[in-house]
């Protein structure tokens, strides 16, 4: 067992290979009863020990199922939800850098306490790793009028708060905090580098597969506000929402989601971002989205990145769903991406020489969802930025076309023990040998750039575009989005 004092009271934790481990601490009280649709308020202190062994629950969102059930999917969820758990080398130890996990999810599932999530390969190599949990879907995200709006996004900056003011207690330095997250922790990465509330909470930044221009401006989010209302029978406004159950807003989350994105049979643009759950700007608490507030900060170094084929889980995903409607999803989805004779150009006679209309769809989608709004944010920025690409995929499967959505979380962690373990269902996945020198070099890069700025190759500028390709043999790469690229900044 382990003890440390935080300003709540004292935490009993574990001890692992000469790790310490503290799970379930509250960086904020619990946001339902009378607190619900709220921003955060402070946690409560304890008397005694409080026993920090056991994961808390997550915050409550619609069930999920998945292959890799046993590292990526939620099984108990309750209204005490706004906590964190550390893992550290060494709580006696000073000024150790700090990353803070923002779990993935679309912002509708997932929780920092997954075991997918566990960070104690970066503790085992000198990081103070932090997972938080945030409230999601209906009551983390959809919007309420000012005051009551990007509470999930609150609860991060609650959380970030809550590490500043405690994590010398585990060893970790407050002013050498990354902040890094896949998918909508991605995004949510980006809106902390535009988010004013979020200024001297953390140093640097990484984003993995994140959208720069994943937000919506008021009015579209409060579209959304009354359609979710009208199907549950209640008002739009904090009074109405307050009354019903926690399990009916999880299962009206989880169909206002499947409803959004069912929009791509219409060729609705909008619908391409899957989640009708988004920061909401022209708020106090949001001014303008991470693009637009790209340089008018000041910022912060950032490592950002995508994987090639982003979508193809999600094409997969949705034709499952849509049935005897694919074929008209994905002509949908061809009409929204607007693809012109220079993209179509670009997709065929460039590098990639797609001719296959499915492999073309699921490209044109990955590029115009994370990749191009990724380089577009770090293009503007003035600040120190890295680029990366992975591509990677398993073996025995067709050249470029499986490195997808998520593949990169275990290389980012160097857990691929924790990963095969899971038996067939990874094997599905990563195939029978993922590289371990691939998830060493990654885990690596992030952690030399938690510690020192940079994670060890040329960072990205408008002449050489830089970007680091992570494959079985990894090299940086002078424009590896060359002309898909230019294709589409002429289409902008």
């Amino acid at each position: 067992m382990s003890r440390v004092t935080v300003e709540q009271g004292i935490l009993e934790g574990l001890e692992e290979d000469g790790l310490h481990f503290f799970r379930n601490i509250p960086f904020a009280a619990p946001p339902f009863g009378a607190n619900r649709f709220l921003p955060p308020k402070p946690p409560e202190k304890w008397d005694g020990v409080r026993d920090a062994t056991k994961p808390g629950p997550a915050a409550p969102q619609p069930p999920e199922q998945s292959e890799l059930d046993g590292l990526y999917v939620v099984h108990d969820f309750g209204e005490d939800c706004l906590t964190l758990e550390v893992w550290t080398p060494d709580p006696g130890a000073a000024s150790l850098p700090v990353m803070v996990h923002i779990h993935g999810g679309g912002y509708t599932t997932g929780a920092g306490s997954l075991p997918g999530y566990r960070g104690k390969n970066f503790a085992r190599d000198g990081v103070v790793h932090v997972g938080i949990n945030y409230r999601l879907g209906i009551d983390g995200f959809l919007y309420l009028g000012e005051g009551h709006d990007n509470l999930g996004l609150r609860d991060q900056v609650a959380a970030l708060e809550w590490v500043q003011k405690n994590i010398a207690a585990f060893g970790g330095d407050p002013d050498r905090v990354t902040i890094f997250g896949q998918s909508g922790g991605g995004v949510s990465v980006m809106f902390h580098l535009a988010l004013p509330s979020s200024r001297g909470l953390f140093a640097q930044a990484i984003a993995q597969s994140g959208c720069s221009m994943a937000s919506v401006d008021a009015d579209e989010a409060f579209r959304i506000t009354k359609q979710v209302a009208k199907e549950l029978g209640v008002a739009p406004t904090v009074e109405g929402m307050s009354g019903v159950s926690l399990e009916r807003t999880a299962e009206a989350s989880a169909k206002a989601s499947s409803t959004f994105a069912l929009g791509i049979a219409r060729a609705d643009r909008k619908a391409l971002l899957l989640s009708p759950f988004r920061g909401v700007e022209g708020t106090k608490f949001l001014p303008k989205s991470p693009f637009a507030t790209a340089g008018t900060y000041p910022s912060v170094p950032l490592l950002a990145g995508t994987c090639r084929n982003e979508t193809a889980p999600l094409l997969d995903g949705i034709a499952a769903a849509a049935g005897s409607l694919a074929p008209l999803v994905r002509r949908g989805l061809r009409r929204a991406l607007e693809l012109n004779k220079p993209l179509l150009d670009a997709y065929s006679s460039g590098p990639r020489h797609i001719a296959d209309n499915a492999a073309l769809v699921e490209a044109a989608w990955t590029d115009w969802a994370f990749r191009m709004p990724t380089i577009r944010l770090i293009e503007a920025r003035p600040e120190p930025s890295w680029l990366y690409e992975f591509r990677w995929q398993r073996e025995n499967i067709p050249p470029a076309s499986g490195s997808f959505h998520a593949i990169d979380l275990p290389f980012v962690r160097d857990d691929l023990e924790l990963l095969m373990a899971q038996g067939q269902p990874a094997v599905n996945y990563f195939g029978s040998h993922p590289p371990k020198q691939l998830a060493e070099r990654m885990h690596r890069d992030f952690v030399r750039f938690a510690t020192t700025g940079n994670p060890g190759w040329q960072q990205y500028d408008a002449v050489e575009r830089t970007t680091t390709i992570y494959d079985t043999a990894t090299a940086p790469l002078s424009d590896a989005a060359g002309v898909e690229r230019e294709a589409w900044e002429g289409k902008r």
